[in-house]
């Protein structure tokens, strides 16, 4: 697959419409009752999603057949936690493209870019170009971007994207401060997408394997959005591990574990 960049426009447009104070980088996140709500129902409980595989490659029709089948499992699973944990659900908008669009969220879409969620829309945009389909697909690979996307979608849903936005470091006075706390919100989001897949993991059915391997595929997205490949590889596997948004939380973790 090689490495996929996400180039950070939705969140350059929600921070446009954002007042970022300087001060005490995560408190207003790890402090806020409602989003902490999200850390106290348990873990995600296991059901059915069956795949329906891209069979054959550079197909858009099949490739849209399997992320909407796995956008559907999805909007089973996250309505029924975010029921428990007293949230408000609302189904994300999903765009599955043939190419990149000339802009999403407010912004240019960088060349780069395959996939991305607005924060100001609500919407989950994937690009199925040869990128994702040319050699034999990698089903699962975009299973779990497709799940790591819709828990930047549960973010939204529990107000952390605005705590986020509201407690982050001012740019322009702590740059790297606001580097940990980009990847502190990706790698919560990544950590949510890896317990759903677990949730549904044996009903696919999936080896465990395959997720080891598909583990080591995403730790090579390093950079600015997630960190360290060893920062992905902990967070994915903790996640799947546990099935339970309680230790997703990496507001409350080091600086370390999100490097």
């Amino acid at each position: 697959m090689g490495l996929v960049i996400r180039i950070m426009v939705p969140i350059a447009a929600f921070l446009a419409a954002s007042l970022i104070p300087s001060g005490a980088a995560f408190a207003r996140v790890a402090d806020d009752p409602a989003v902490n709500r999200l850390y106290t129902a348990g873990p995600i409980a296991r059901t059915t999603c069956a795949e329906k595989p891209i069979s054959k490659r550079n197909n858009l029709p099949i490739a849209k057949a399997y992320v909407t089948s796995v956008v559907g499992c999805l909007n089973n699973a996250w309505s029924k936690y975010l029921a428990k944990t007293g949230h408000k659900f609302a189904k994300p908008k999903v765009a599955l493209l043939s190419k990149n669009p000339a802009r999403f969220c407010g912004s240019k879409w960088e060349k780069e870019t395959i996939y991305d969620y607005c924060f100001l829309n609500r919407t989950i945009a994937i690009v199925l170009d040869r990128r994702l389909l040319n050699l034999k697909p990698n089903d699962l690979y975009i299973f779990l971007t497709t799940a790591e996307l819709y828990g930047e979608h549960v973010q939204t849903l529990t107000g952390l994207d605005a705590d986020w936005a509201e407690s982050a470091p001012n740019p322009d006075e702590d740059e790297e401060g606001f580097a940990e706390s980009v990847r502190r919100l990706h790698l919560q989001a990544a950590c949510l997408g890896a317990a759903f897949t677990a949730s549904v993991y044996k009903s696919m059915p999936r080896k465990t394997a395959e997720w080891k391997s598909i583990v080591r595929e995403k730790s090579k997205e390093i950079g600015y959005i997630y960190g360290s490949a060893k920062a992905i590889t902990y967070w994915l596997n903790r996640g799947f591990n546990s099935r339970n948004p309680k230790y997703c939380n990496t507001w409350t973790a080091s600086t370390a574990q999100v490097s």
